[in-house]
């Protein structure tokens, strides 16, 4: 098993390698020239540190969940920009080169995780429109540095949306998954919810998997908030079965002090349970790195005391 890293490593975040973003009212507010300098330097820090983090993360022996927030404003139409609108565009080519070959160097396995707000089962058409167009963005970010099309390297999101029958839930989903690009469809995969009224591993399994064939993730919170009758193991396993022979890639992650079990705690006070399972586990922990390596260190220990 190799634990993912999820966006950002808080040891090269102290080093100085930290992601940048531009809001819309700051770019707005600009002389377009301006605005669209900045905007290029931002994005071009930000995959500096991609390929940064990359190499952090063959050091270690991560896996590596690209950030969502690489590309601030690209995908925004209001903003109206393109990379191409960029005056260091050049740059920017040349820096996913560096990337695509860190990843070729490295082998380290990739993914990524687009925002909550793209819903393809969505009833508002502008909200779908603006999900197609995201992850048609980000899955030619990752066509462009050479990861391949398939759940290897997967697109994680989660259906977002409860209104109507299963049926047509999944008819909505399947209309709108259908317009994305082949390579974006290729790569998705769909992870289980952590609120009562939302799609549990039960249901993602054996309405929603039956009838679109996308693996579906195991998320070890998500589900322990929402077991929906199943128990972790039976859950986990189901999830298994999906990837169809790829290597899932599951999320962990811990309840943190307080009321709120949804809430992610900083560090994993416990062990977990792959069942034999070949799998790669993304740590969902707010000390990423840190969390990762304190969780190791714990299993060192155990290990040594037995």
């Amino acid at each position: 098993m190799v634990p993912g890293l999820c966006c950002i490593s808080l040891n090269l975040k102290e080093q100085g390698y930290s992601f940048q973003t531009m809001t819309y009212k700051r770019f707005s507010s600009l002389p377009r020239e301006e605005a669209l300098t900045i905007l290029g330097d931002r994005i071009l820090n930000n995959l500096i540190v991609t390929n940064k983090t990359i190499l952090f993360c063959s050091e270690k022996n991560y896996c590596y969940r690209l950030s969502s927030d690489l590309f601030p404003l690209i995908t925004y139409d209001e903003a109206n920009v393109s990379l191409e609108d960029l005056p260091n565009h050049d740059l920017i080519q040349d820096e996913f080169d560096n990337i695509e070959q860190t990843i070729k160097t490295t082998n380290v396995r990739i993914s990524c995780h687009p925002s909550e707000f793209n819903v393809l089962a969505s009833n508002n058409e502008k909200a779908v429109e603006k999900t197609i167009t995201e992850l048609n963005f980000y899955s030619s970010f990752m066509d462009r540095i050479g990861l391949d099309a398939s759940p290897d390297n997967p697109m994680n999101i989660h259906i977002h949306n409860k209104n109507g029958s299963y049926n047509e839930i999944i008819d909505r989903f399947i209309m709108n998954f259908n317009r994305l690009d082949e390579n974006c469809r290729k790569r998705l995969v769909i992870e289980n919810d952590d609120k009562i009224n939302c799609w549990s591993v039960n249901e993602l399994v054996t309405v929603f998997h039956d009838r679109t064939n996308i693996p579906i993730t195991f998320d070890y919170l998500h589900h322990k908030c929402h077991p929906n009758g199943l128990s972790e193991e039976r859950a986990f396993k189901m999830c298994y079965e999906t990837w169809k022979g790829y290597k899932p890639l599951f999320h962990y992650s811990e309840s943190a002090p307080g009321n709120n079990p949804r809430k992610h705690a900083d560090y994993a006070e416990n062990s977990f349970d792959i069942y034999g399972k070949d799998i790669d586990v993304d740590f969902e922990l707010k000390m990423k790195d840190y969390a990762i390596d304190q969780w190791r260190s714990t299993q060192l220990l155990s290990q040594d005391s037995c």
